[in-house]
């Protein structure tokens, strides 16, 4: 049994796009495939390599990211994951991948309450599908910094998170792709790429499903 259309709730057919009927995955707001680091809301702040992501923050990608985290869809991971190994490998024609692959963490309270680590589920099915190593654990959240940047500046934000991460493994001369669901201010990310970095790996890499262009900072 083929199913339904996550997004339009049509019957699948034997031509689909993987859990999407072939108009809404044609219709998905595809990235090219650049460099999003200078995109953030601080770039001068801005630590990794490459921050790639493969659709833009609409409102269909809105949608399957709200359904695979809030609503008890872990299942749709097999469905955004060849979606983001589509876009990596154009990404990557050109120069080589990373050598591992990590999730973004997420603090204790919030996975006990939804079940699932959404970038965990996401990092295994991208490395699975590029066979690439994947290293369970290697970075772990501190505290929940959600409650407190609804009231804190933009700068408060990104330190409050920089202290949040921590890489637990050696990582000499490794190169590392962080795999999360969005990549929106780039504070995660950032902070991701210097405990990894502080660690000894070489390089380390962003790949996420979405990217939703992040307000600017108002004057502090």
């Amino acid at each position: 049994m083929l199913g339904y259309c996550w997004l339009c709730n049509q019957s699948l057919t034997g031509r689909t796009g993987g859990g999407l009927c072939l108009v809404c995955l044609y219709d998905l707001p595809r990235l090219p495939p650049s460099c999003l680091k200078w995109r953030c809301q601080q770039p001068e702040r801005a630590q990794g390599r490459y921050w790639y992501a493969a659709m833009s923050w609409q409102a269909d990608t809105r949608s399957l990211v709200h359904r695979f985290k809030f609503h008890s869809c872990p299942e749709l991971a097999q469905v955004l994951a060849p979606l983001m190994v589509a876009q990596v490998l154009h990404c990557y024609q050109d120069k080589p991948r990373p050598d591992a692959i990590m999730a973004m963490p997420m603090s204790y309270s919030r996975w006990v309450k939804r079940g699932y680590n959404q970038a965990g589920l996401l990092a295994r099915a991208v490395a699975e599908q590029l066979q690439l190593p994947i290293i369970s654990g290697g970075l772990r959240r501190l505290y929940d910094t959600g409650t407190q940047q609804h009231h804190s500046s933009a700068s408060q934000r990104w330190d409050s998170m920089q202290r949040s991460l921590y890489c637990t493994g050696n990582m000499t001369g490794l190169t590392v792709a962080v795999v999360d669901d969005v990549l929106t201010t780039g504070a995660s990310i950032s902070a991701a790429a210097a405990a990894i970095e502080q660690r000894g790996a070489k390089a380390v890499d962003a790949w996420t499903f979405a990217f939703a262009e992040p307000h600017p900072p108002l004057n502090e």
